[in-house]
């Protein structure tokens, strides 16, 4: 992937160098007026407003500029201004001179910037004022001293356009809800669907009444969404009690008292279920349009996602009586061609052609549930850009970390409100300056570091990964002492971004903080680099006692590096094992370190016996299989329990079906913890309850004729391990113990 300008696009159209910072989403149309209107620096504005209901208009121009007031008349003690900002609504006194250039879409603006000190946001609807005015602020704030004359006419080119709050794991914060609804205001997203599936009130207990501190909170949160111009969806997961006039009468209730707190949209999932019946969902549905959102003239129109929600899951009628027979307000929900797809023409015909409707997208990216150990930060690509008049909405579903999200989610609302002008290289470079100015540099080194999700069912790959380490070592480059330190400035240039970041994270900022594990991860990994440098150097200088020092730090670093645990805190849902640099990064420095202590074996030096221990595997993560089933973890997230062979591969969590194996450097044999919940396995062959001890809790696994043995050993005894219909059990006697496939994940 090459990286272009970040203002490749725009500086055709817009032929003025004094914005220093890009406009977002990109504009549709952008006109210079071929001279300056007046001096920024110089500055001092009044708003001129004649409709109380350009409140948040005016507000965010108020915060966005640090304009103190809005009235038109002069106030005492204040400077004179000399730039007014008239802000309106088609249909304003205010703006009604401006009124043939306000365009007719919804959500449309006209914004000018005339000499000498004159401003006009006119908008078609309450959306399109507030959206002129998040430009102007953007326009101002990136203007050096001079502040051109320009005229921009805008409006989105997808009416829908926002984020599913919908993965697995920890659901967001409070705090971090906010902080999301503030960023689609500034955005221009207009939508925001509430479904973690790990929220008990949305999904296991739907029928439950939210706890009175909750209720507070949702309260809040539908205000600040309001405010931002943001729709709040509340969605339900119901499952399949949806049948019985108590299902039935226990989600009118539901919905009842979130509609006390504020909510006007609503939502239902039927996602990651084995439904028993399309016409029951349908007559389910239909029946919550009748009773529910019909009879409220303010609510607005019922979505829905169904259980073949992809092609790849689609068969029979069901998608066709869901476009056939739902009422034709309710929308339909899409993720394409399979689970985690990004969207094609040929995904939205297909969807069509099969309901007779317009796809909702639900766009599984940058989610990364199903491969949470890898963040996805990179160029957002692709899209079509012809789906625009394909689909009634388009939204993506996130990470559990929020702060992270916003690189993706600042770069998809570019696409969607205006696809024809995105450019991916040059949206990707304004949300790295826009969310972390500061350290611009350094974040885009940790955010090419962090681009492709480990391979897994879905199948969804990015490989723009650390491109610049790409082009240096080659597809095919043989790795020799003299390479190997070649690359050493590379590592040195990720260790000194990384220890940036850190001081950046450990200072108060947000996001970086939120992310702080996978900084680590990205030092050890630039410091094992560095060490590999000093091993070449030390084999070419025939210095063996530098080489055993250098190789035992990489040693050490690469064990510290795999017990990285984010958000590993008592009752997480999702802790997670870090990984980085994963496509391209971490299998070179495999390599390399493997060709260097051959190079190193191979010259005849004496070095301890135990300095290059032999593995049977490597550190990594694995499924386990058994006469052709997977060992699964169903219930991840409990307490206790034991791990079941499953004869399907598990293909909504495939976390579950994870398992990390690695050698313990102590007790020199293997601990095995669930991908999922990183519960480990005992030495009784059950999910542990204590502390883990790698006393009690590591293993011998041996290998014989492509299949492995695993025995307890220390604490734990000599039991090796067999299996008893769906368990694993204690092996007798006598019987043969290498019974498991051990499969590596990326195979």
């Amino acid at each position: 992937m090459k990286i272009r300008g970040i203002f490749t696009g725009m500086l055709a159209t817009v032929a003025f160098a004094c914005v220093a910072a890009p406009v977002s989403p990109r504009p549709r149309e952008m006109k210079s007026g071929g001279k300056n209107a007046f001096c920024g620096h110089k500055a001092v504005y009044r708003i001129v407003v004649d409709n109380p209901g350009n409140a948040d208009a005016v507000n965010v121009v108020q915060e966005g500029l640090g304009v103190p007031y809005f009235s038109e008349p002069d106030v005492a003690g204040r400077p004179a201004s000399n730039v007014d900002i008239i802000i309106g609504k088609k249909g304003d006194e205010s703006v009604k001179a401006y009124e043939g250039n306000i365009p007719a879409e919804a959500e449309g603006y006209y914004l000018s910037i005339e000499a000498p000190g004159k401003i006009v946001v006119a908008g078609t609807d309450d959306a399109g004022v507030f959206y002129g005015a998040q430009t102007l602020v953007q326009i101002l704030n990136g203007a050096a001293h001079c502040v051109p004359a320009l005229e921009v006419t805008d409006y989105p080119a997808m009416p829908k356009r926002g984020v599913i709050e919908g993965f697995y794991g920890n659901p967001w914060s409070f705090k971090d809800r906010l902080s999301q609804f503030d960023f689609y205001g500034k955005n221009k997203m207009n939508y925001y669907i509430y479904g973690p599936k790990d929220d008990p009130y949305h999904h296991r207990s739907w029928y439950e009444p939210y706890p009175a501190a909750k209720a507070r909170e949702m309260s809040e949160l539908v205000k600040a969404a309001h405010k931002n111009k943001v729709k709040f969806v509340w969605a339900m997961h119901p499952s399949n009690s949806i049948e019985t006039k108590d299902d039935r009468a226990k989600a009118l209730k539901k919905f009842k008292q979130m509609y006390d707190l504020g909510v006007r949209d609503f939502a239902i999932f039927f996602d990651d279920i084995s439904a028993k019946s399309v016409d029951a969902q349908i007559d389910y549905l239909n029946f919550l349009d009748r009773e529910f959102v019909k009879k409220h003239s303010d609510v607005g129109n019922l979505i829905v996602c169904p259980t073949m929600y992809n092609k790849a899951w689609s068969g029979g009628d069901y998608l066709y009586k869901m476009g056939t027979q739902l009422n034709p307000d309710i929308e339909i929900m899409w993720t394409g061609n399979t689970v985690c797809d990004m969207i094609n023409v040929e995904d939205c015909q297909w969807f069509t052609e099969q309901t007779t409707r317009l796809p909702f997208i639900w766009l599984n990216y940058p989610v990364n549930d199903y491969g949470q150990h890898n963040l996805l930060m990179g160029p957002a690509v692709g899209n079509d850009k012809e789906i625009a008049p394909m689909v009634s909405a388009f939204c993506s579903n996130p990470m559990q970390y929020a702060e992270a999200s916003k690189v993706a989610l600042y770069q998809l609302a570019d696409f969607a409100w205006n696809p024809m002008a995105y450019d991916a290289d040059a949206s990707w470079l304004g949300a790295t300056e826009t969310l972390e100015p500061a350290h611009v540099e350094a974040f885009r080194k940790f955010c090419l570091n962090n681009v492709d999700v480990a391979p897994s069912v879905h199948g969804l790959r990015f490989y723009g990964e650390t491109p610049d380490f790409v082009e240096m070592v080659g597809e095919a480059a043989e790795v020799t002492p003299a390479s190997v330190m070649a690359m050493a400035p590379w590592f040195e240039a990720r260790r000194d971004a990384a220890n940036e970041l850190l001081l950046a994270a450990d200072g108060g900022d947000s996001l970086l903080s939120e992310v702080r594990e996978w900084i680590v991860a990205m030092q050890l990994q630039a410091l094992q680099g560095i060490e590999l440098a000093r091993m070449a150097e030390a084999l070419t200088a025939e210095n063996p006692n530098g080489f055993i020092s250098a190789y035992k730090a990489f040693t050490a670093l690469g064990e510290e590096a795999d017990n990285i645990v984010s958000r590993g805190f008592e009752g997480s849902i999702q802790s997670v094992r870090v990984q980085t640099g994963t496509l391209a990064v971490k299998p070179w420095i495999k390599t390399a370190s493997v060709a260097l202590a051959d190079a190193f074996k191979k010259s005849g030096v004496q070095y301890p016996a135990d300095l290059f221990p032999e593995q049977v595997l490597e550190n990594g993560t694995y499924y386990i299989k058994h006469n052709g089933r997977w060992l699964g973890n169903p219930q991840a997230g409990s307490k206790g329990g034991s791990p079941v062979f499953q004869t399907e591969i598990d293909d909504i969590n495939p976390n579950r079906q994870e398992w990390h194996i690695r050698l313990d450097p102590v007790t020199e044999r293997y601990s095995i913890v669930n991908s999922k919940d990183e519960r480990y396995l005992n030495e009784v062959f059950n999910f542990g309850v204590n502390p883990y001890s790698r006393d009690w809790n590591t293993y011998v696994i041996k290998k014989k004729n492509g299949k492995y043995s695993i025995q307890n050993a220390g604490n734990g005894g000599q039991q090796f391990w067999g299996v008893e219909g769906d368990r694993i059990k204690a092996a007798p006697n006598g019987t043969d113990s290498f019974i498991f496939e051990i499969v590596p994940v990326s195979e």
